[in-house]
């Protein structure tokens, strides 16, 4: 009885609360009061993270900036419906959001994260807040589509209910609400590990790209999984940062999205239709090449000798990002590791830069801007390529080379990574 004395009061002066505003803002026939603010009896399931990060808000531990990132998700997951013509939504989210909630809303969170109000409570009470402009929320960051109608790649881990809209550009881009870094500089949230989905109204678009109608196209893109291994804690990395000694043997590990330096890249040639495969399918068989007509490498900058000899022996290749064949790498399959060889100034005692003595490696000056403003393909002709090929036809086996990191076009840039991807597939 206690308990629900206190349940019972709780929501009573959480709509008290909401009443006291209207009268403050607007009049309303108690009728339509009534009307708006009887809470439903369900509300479909929401994720533990956002009643946390609520509770957390709530209670002074984070910003209101993660606060309205949980409300924007219910909205554009269709928990909390917004009808009609909504006032509260801005433009743009303005440096410090203070104003745009109202303090008390604070109690009425804090009884919701501790269970003393229902779901269906608090998602009525902030339904109505929104749609009369009492509690105002980013509009470019509401997205409408469900979630169910985007298609997110098979790569990707986990529930995609669980991920939170960012922006839109040519893919739609999400991320995961714990996946994130708090810069040192400036003690920002940064997202890291996008996850990228097609947009059910795009598909045009997406047809002028993709591979899905195009039989004549058998390209391959090579997944780095030995180079995500070497940048992985106990890899190649801790080694170089004097960390350890014997970390240029380490275990294979299969990355995740965090290794971005191709995870956006994947996602979006695995979403279009291009074929993948990992670099230790191309180790363990190298001939599987001759089944492609183009080849397409990320950042495979640690590969192993049969690797090399495969891919630059390949009449069609993009090398789409700098600084890949920087270092040769061998595999151990029955122990699962691999162990740096040759490259990145290693060994110690012979230091060379590039593992291959490979004369078209571009790391230098290109693998560090990541901006791309002025991306262009640039082609090379690689003689191991041309080896067994008629004379006439010498220098027909064009390679590509990038002049920049384009990781960052995937997910940021509409137009740069529609251009990019058209020019890929027209190579």
């Amino acid at each position: 009885m206690k308990f629900f004395y206190k349940y019972t009061q709780r929501v009573i002066i959480f709509f008290l609360l909401i009443g006291i505003t209207v009268s403050s803002t607007t009049i309303l026939n108690s009728w339509a009061i009534h009307e708006e603010f009887k809470p439903t009896e369900e509300v479909p399931p929401i994720p533990s993270w956002i009643k946390k990060t609520v509770g957390w808000w709530a209670y002074g531990q984070v910003t209101e900036i993660e606060f309205i990132e949980g409300i924007t998700y219910l909205i554009n997951n269709r928990i909390i419906v917004i009808t009609d013509s909504p006032t509260g939504f801005m433009a743009n989210s303005p440096g410090d959001v203070e104003y745009v909630i109202p303090k008390w809303i604070k109690n009425n969170a804090r009884w919701w994260a501790d269970g003393d109000i229902p779901d269906s409570a608090f998602v009525s009470g902030l339904q109505w807040l929104i749609k009369n402009g009492i509690m105002q929320v980013s509009i470019a960051k509401i997205h409408l589509i469900p979630i169910d109608d985007i298609k997110i790649a098979d790569i990707v881990a986990g529930d995609k209910h669980d991920f939170i809209h960012l922006f839109s550009a040519l893919f739609e881009t999400y991320v995961h609400p714990e996946q994130y870094m708090i810069d040192d500089a400036d003690g920002l949230k940064k997202w890291i590990s996008p996850i990228l989905g097609l947009n059910p109204y795009k598909m045009d678009r997406y047809n002028e790209i993709a591979l899905w109608h195009d039989d004549s196209q058998k390209a391959v893109v090579v997944f780095p999984l030995f180079t995500a291994t070497a940048y992985a804690p106990g890899g190649f990395y801790d080694y170089y940062r004097g960390k350890c000694d014997d970390c240029t043997t380490t275990t294979i590990k299969i990355p995740g999205l965090e290794y971005t330096s191709s995870g956006n890249a994947i996602q979006a040639f695995d979403l279009l239709g291009y074929d993948i495969i990992s670099d230790e399918t191309l180790d363990k068989n190298p001939g599987i090449l001759k089944n492609y007509n183009k080849v397409i490498m990320l950042h495979n900058e640690y590969v192993t000798r049969a690797m090399f000899d495969a891919v630059t022996s390949h009449p069609k290749v993009l090398y789409l990002y700098p600084n890949a064949f920087y270092a040769e790498i061998d595999v151990n399959y029955i122990d699962n590791t691999i162990t740096l060889i040759r490259g990145h100034d290693y060994p110690p005692e012979d230091p060379v830069s590039n593992g291959f003595d490979w004369e078209f490696d571009n790391t230098h000056p290109y693998e560090y801007d990541n901006e791309c403003l002025t991306m262009q393909f640039y082609p090379i002709i690689d003689p191991r390529s041309n080896v067994g090929v008629d004379v006439a036809r010498a220098g027909s086996n064009t390679h590509w080379m990038t002049n920049c990191y384009p990781d960052i076009i995937f997910y940021s840039n509409d137009d740069g990574a529609y251009n990019l991807l058209k020019a890929i597939k027209g190579l």
